[in-house]
């Protein structure tokens, strides 16, 4: 395809690289200059590009200035409208629990809204336990308190290299508040005046809790229900330090944070039970409620959200009967992202999910091809294949990232992935027969204990790759330049490898 300087070959990419420029000189851009002159910047380019439509080469870059000043004013934007001036001295507060409290030494950890005032105030909450009536044991995520404490400005960790203080209110915190066990009591919080999306948030949680205790209910616990929890609700409140470490060393981390395996595999099986519909737009419309339904009760997190994107488009695509290239898509779902939350491009999450679906629409092409043999022995290695190829191209696009923040490289992540995908893929499907056969309690019941002994089988696998000899190369320090360089260097290993594939094709074609 010859593109002449238009946006013709990927150019949501371009518009998105365009975006995160912006962001960047934003965040830089901060402290000297207020939001309003990147808004007129702004405009101006925007006008620009119409009056310029019949110069395609100014067009297009004043298309790419249009999307780099509003990265650089929604960023501003953001970060002006964080700064919030707190009490100096302890308040009286109503507030709803956002998460299930976890204990922490003497301690209960959470996150709670606060609804007095004219804007709900996020906090990081730790709650004093006590120990003779232990009423902390009845708070659960959607719970409403009375409580009176100090709040205050996030702060670091003593004698922590990890900046704890920007990473809260870059996820939206905007104060850290300890209580007192005597300073506190549940109650009845009336939360009218919250945005629509605020309440439906908290909604979310109240359901996510009541589906967790349904998972007690079915015989799951220990570190069993702590997988399930995780891979099928994204709730990782249970997750050990111990169990956490298997799942890091032995490369298998992702299948405990919902990405797009997780919803990919959801979307099949609901593809599956609306295969009779003759209408392709309403089973795709239908699939897509279900889809951002289950996006929401989860937790709304960058990876799923980026996969739930992806998705949309995929199935507008389907009911439309036209292709789409995936960086396209990738790239489309990566603006939307940015432009609703821009703090979403320091979310090592966010960064982790795009990285490797990136490098997978860019080197699996170079390393699967979908033909599939004639030999049933055959396809089922070339299934084998496409999980390591998956995997190698994944690995490619995330390891600088892993190394740069973890200072770790696994080494056996293509024999965790050969063991843990096929089986997230079973548990998945087991969660979702549970839940359609709830209203037959002996068959959830039955479903529920395959998918538990399919969570046992899993963490032991795990478990036994993080012990072999060498499971992995700890203690690594990379800076952002060689973070950078390492993602340069597999940039040009992409276009040397895709220079020498169209020469070998056009010299076979010339023999």
């Amino acid at each position: 395809m010859t593109t002449h300087n238009r946006l013709q070959l990927y150019p949501m990419l371009r518009i998105a690289v365009a975006l995160i420029v912006g962001i960047l000189v934003g965040k830089a851009a901060f402290s000297t200059i207020a939001p309003l002159p990147f808004l007129i910047l702004t405009a101006v380019s925007l006008i620009a590009y119409f009056v310029l439509r019949r110069f395609p080469t100014g067009q297009t870059a004043t298309l790419l200035a249009a999307f780099c000043f509003l990265g650089a004013f929604i960023m501003t934007d953001k970060m002006e409208r964080m700064e919030i001036k707190l009490p100096q001295n302890p308040v009286v507060y109503h507030a709803v629990l956002l998460s299930e409290p976890v204990v922490h030494g003497k301690v209960i950890q959470t996150d709670m809204l606060i609804t007095d005032g004219d804007k709900p105030l996020k906090v990081r909450a730790s709650i004093l336990r006590d120990t003779i009536t232990n009423c902390w044991q009845r708070l659960h995520a959607g719970d409403g308190i009375i409580a009176t404490s100090q709040l205050t400005e996030p702060q670091n960790f003593a004698k922590s290299t990890f900046d704890y203080a920007t990473w809260l209110k870059y996820h939206g915190f905007d104060a850290e508040t300890f209580i007192f066990y005597s300073d506190w009591r549940k109650a009845s919080v009336d939360i009218s005046n919250l945005s629509y999306s605020d309440r439906l948030i908290i909604g979310a949680r109240k359901l996510r809790q009541r589906l967790l205790t349904k998972f007690h209910d079915m015989g799951a616990d220990g570190k069993s229900y702590a997988l399930l929890a995780a891979m099928a609700l994204g709730d990782k409140s249970a997750l050990t330090k111990d169990l956490k470490d298997d799942y890091s060393v032995s490369g298998a981390s992702h299948v405990l944070a919902l990405s797009g395996l997780h919803l990919g595999i959801i979307y099949a099986v609901l593809s599956m039970l609306a295969f009779g519909f003759r209408r392709k737009w309403l089973s795709q419309l239908i699939i897509m409620l279900a889809v951002w339904s289950y996006v929401v009760i989860v937790g709304m997190s960058p990876s799923v959200v980026r996969s739930a994107v992806m998705l949309t488009i995929f199935s507008l695509v389907t009911i439309l009967n036209r292709q789409t290239l995936s960086v396209n898509s990738l790239a489309v779902a990566a603006i939307a992202m940015l432009i609703l939350n821009p703090l979403n491009l320091y979310d090592i999450g966010f960064e982790m999910s795009f990285a490797a679906v990136l490098s997978i629409a860019l080197f699996l092409p170079m390393l699967y091809s979908p033909k599939q043999p004639e030999h049933w022995y055959l396809r089922a290695l070339k299934w084998l294949w496409s999980i390591v190829a998956m995997s190698i191209a994944a690995q490619l696009g995330t390891a600088p990232l892993i190394i740069y923040y973890f200072g770790r490289f696994s080494c056996y992540f293509i024999l965790t992935n050969l063991i843990v995908v096929p089986l997230t893929t079973v548990i998945l499907y087991g969660a979702v027969a549970v839940a359609a056969t709830y209203w037959l309690p002996a068959a959830a019941a039955w479903i529920a204990d395959k998918v538990t002994t399919c969570a046992d089988i899993m963490n032991a696998a795990v478990h036994w790759i993080a012990t072999l000899p060498g499971a992995s190369i700890d203690n690594i320090s990379w800076s952002k330049a060689q973070a950078a360089a390492a993602y340069m260097f597999l940039f040009a290993l992409y276009l040397l490898v895709k220079f020498v594939r169209k020469r070998y094709k056009a010299l076979s074609q010339s023999v």
